[in-house]
């Protein structure tokens, strides 16, 4: 893909040339990482009603390349220094991805290692939630589902930038979520064996 197919777009804010040439010019220091991507878009937003907050301003970078897609979402004060740590970003997680070719390709079987220790003294949340009421604010439906190995669902969830990665896990064949622990490490959630 070369560096100008990459569609921007502006969503509340005025589109000027300077902002999308700086996009271009951030992007294009890792040109040689988007040779094997299919399309790139760019999302510049603003929040008119939060300005003069500290993350008025949004970038979402999507890369879709073989097997998977890299995703980027960084918040901020100032549009210029937010498209700097998208970009950057987007470059750690693209060497990411190239690091990880072969196993997204079947080239190498996933690996994953098993955690022996589990800590049992993780502080206790507390009830600071009383009365609060939960609202969904984002519905999204799964593109796909196909079955995938644990390892392989932690790259997608790292490629993607989200903390939590819903799958089916291709070892059980249950619906399963994988996630990033606080502590570090990962956590996996599944269903027992009598509601598959």
């Amino acid at each position: 893909m070369k560096i100008n197919e990459i569609q921007i777009k502006f969503i509340e804010m005025e589109p000027t040339e300077s902002l999308k040439k700086y996009v271009l010019d951030k992007i294009g220091k890792y040109d040689h990482l988007l040779q094997e991507a299919t399309s790139m878009s760019v999302t510049l937003k603003q929040y008119i009603s939060q300005r003069g907050v500290d993350n008025d301003f949004r970038v979402n970078m999507n890369v879709s390349v073989p097997n998977s897609t890299v995703r980027v979402e960084v918040e901020g004060k100032n549009m210029y220094a937010i498209i700097n740590e998208a970009s950057d970003i987007l470059a750690r997680r693209l060497n990411r991805y190239y690091d990880k070719k072969a196993y997204w390709e079947g080239k190498s079987p996933w690996k994953m290692l098993e955690s022996e220790n589990i800590d049992e003294n993780l502080p206790e949340v507390g009830d600071q939630y009383i009365g609060y009421v939960p609202t969904i604010t984002v519905r999204k439906k799964l593109d796909s589902m196909s079955p995938l190995e644990e390892a392989e669902a932690i790259e997608r969830m790292e490629l993607l930038g989200y903390d939590q990665f819903l799958f089916k896990n291709k070892k059980t064949g249950k619906i399963s979520m994988i996630y990033r622990r606080k502590r570090g490490g990962y956590g996996l959630v599944e269903p027992p064996d009598s509601e598959i």
